[in-house]
């Protein structure tokens, strides 16, 4: 896969894919008048823990899930970065296999 302009394009499946971007996601939570600082008061968390979050899509799983929870979409179509690959799953079954294990 190979990222074009924000957005991800996977060859293999053929899929083009929108990657939510910072200001979609705080307009998303303003259309269901929430805001960063109320969702931080909810979790307990900073403010800005909730901001690194939004910005740089990486950081507090509980966060990224309570944001797509919010604005009532997938955690992998806002976070597509949370998304479990078939690759890692594949090496580990090829290490236990090489290791005579599982």
């Amino acid at each position: 896969c190979r990222l074009i302009f924000l957005n991800l394009w996977c060859k293999q499946r053929n899929v083009f894919l929108h990657i939510m971007q910072a200001n979609e996601i705080y307009k998303s939570l303003e259309e269901k008048n929430i805001s960063a600082r109320m969702l931080a008061s909810a979790l307990g968390v900073t403010n800005q823990s909730v901001s690194e979050v939004i910005r740089n899509g990486r950081g507090s799983k509980r966060i990224a899930e309570a944001i797509a929870k919010v604005i009532q979409k997938d955690l992998v179509e806002v976070f597509p970065h949370y998304k479990k690959t078939n690759c890692r799953d594949k090496k580990i079954a090829e290490l236990k296999e090489m290791l005579g294990v599982g």
